[in-house]
């Protein structure tokens, strides 16, 4: 309830209030449970002003919140708000003790009957540690950025201590979340970090590159050349054995004696 002689200025600056156009208005960010500061920035000491502090939330409803005269009991009318305010009596501040999800919305002051400021207060959640996921195609190797908790405003990709930006062999897409490296070789090789942040947390993530990324190509590589090389040897056996075959059987002296060394070769190149 206003102090006697306030209920006509209040009611004086619901009909006008809408009219000033000259105030800001600026977001204010919190998490639950938090307490967040609704700082007009007034610059001018208002101990000896009137100063008033109103809400409207979700319901659109605008409630009086605290009311402040010099020389007289700090007034908080309303049920929401009370033993939960610390109001600067000099800066004209407010600070939410505890936030919660229905204290989101708009704050207004008035200071002497004129509106002087707007805050908007919006509770979010903060990020989680982010992951980076990896990935290689041939030469491209694709580093992805994620969070399984809250949502970021701003990711930047550092490399080794040097933020990376779009160029010939970076790309960043998907709101920067993805890192999409071209033609990656030695020289693309490093520490790669994730940075994620909103208005109320940042985190980061490193993540090491060094070509194992690309392994799989490479191992099929490592399997098939030794492959190729036994079946080159098996051959050159084969070969080998039927030329003693065929130089024994023009003498007519083929023997299975004969074949004795031929098989001890084969046997000691095969398992070569």
């Amino acid at each position: 309830m206003l102090l006697p002689g306030r209920r006509l200025l209040f009611l004086l600056h619901l009909g006008i209030g809408s009219l000033d156009t000259g105030v800001g208005q600026e977001e204010v960010f919190g998490v639950d449970g938090s307490s967040p500061l609704l700082d007009p920035k007034i610059g001018a000491d208002l101990s000896k002003s009137d100063v008033v502090w109103e809400f409207t939330g979700s319901d659109r409803r605008l409630l009086t919140i605290l009311d402040y005269v010099p020389n007289y009991s700090k007034l908080e009318p309303n049920e929401q708000f009370k033993l939960r305010l610390r109001f600067n009596v000099s800066t004209g501040s407010l600070r939410i003790i505890n936030a919660t999800s229905r204290d989101q919305g708009v704050y207004k002051i008035t200071v002497d009957g004129k509106l002087r400021g707007s805050r908007v207060l919006k509770l979010i959640e903060p990020l989680s540690e982010p992951l980076i996921n990896d990935s290689c195609v041939n030469t491209t190797i694709e580093l992805t950025c994620q969070v399984s908790l809250g949502n970021a405003s701003s990711i930047q990709w550092w490399k080794d201590g040097e933020m990376i930006v779009n160029g010939q062999h970076y790309q960043l897409v998907q709101n920067n979340s993805t890192l999409i490296i071209s033609e990656a070789n030695k020289s693309a090789y490093g520490n790669y970090t994730c940075n994620v942040e909103n208005p109320v947390s940042k985190s980061s993530h490193t993540l090491s590159v060094n070509g194992q990324e690309c392994e799989p190509a490479a191992s099929v590589q490592m399997i098939v050349i030794p492959v190729v090389v036994v079946l080159l040897l098996l051959l050159a056996v084969v070969i080998f054995f039927l030329m003693v075959c065929r130089k024994y059987k023009k003498k007519g002296q083929l023997d299975l004696q004969q074949y004795i060394p031929v098989h001890k070769i084969m046997n000691f190149n095969f398992m070569s």
